[in-house]
């Protein structure tokens, strides 16, 4: 089943946004490919896949209700330490949501790729936090 046409505006500011963390591949008019976007991050290859949502994201779960069959697709490549899956998702008010994809869970994400620190999580001294605030 097709979601209409991709969001070619969309797709080039989420390239923008991601070269700040490495070389991007706009690889989003390759057919059958997983990901709009290739990201080589260090020694990792990161698949994103930008999507424009009808609303904000407060849950993950939020994010695996509305792109069910992308986060599949996702799923479908090997998890491994060299591989990452994310969704990058735009909002109608032109706010941007990131969000890795697991095999069993769903992470959000800075754009920078730095997860948000979860509630009650240990902090592990000599690695970056980064705090969620409101707005």
């Amino acid at each position: 089943m097709t979601h209409g046409p991709k969001p070619k505006k969309a797709i080039e500011e989420a390239w923008k946004i991601a070269s700040g963390r490495g070389p991007v591949l706009d690889l989003s008019r390759v057919r059958g490919f997983p990901g709009d976007l290739l990201l080589l991050d260090g020694s990792r290859l990161v698949f994103i896949r930008v999507r424009r949502s009808r609303n904000h994201a407060c849950e993950p779960r939020d994010i695996e209700m509305q792109f069910r069959e992308t986060i599949m697709d996702l799923r479908t490549l090997p998890q491994n330490p060299a591989i990452v899956k994310e969704i990058h998702a735009l909002a109608p008010w032109g706010v941007w949501q990131y969000f890795r994809i697991e095999n069993d869970r769903i992470t959000e994400i800075h754009r920078d790729g730095i997860p948000f620190l979860p509630a009650g999580a240990a902090l592990v001294p000599g690695t970056p936090v980064r705090v969620k605030v409101p707005g």
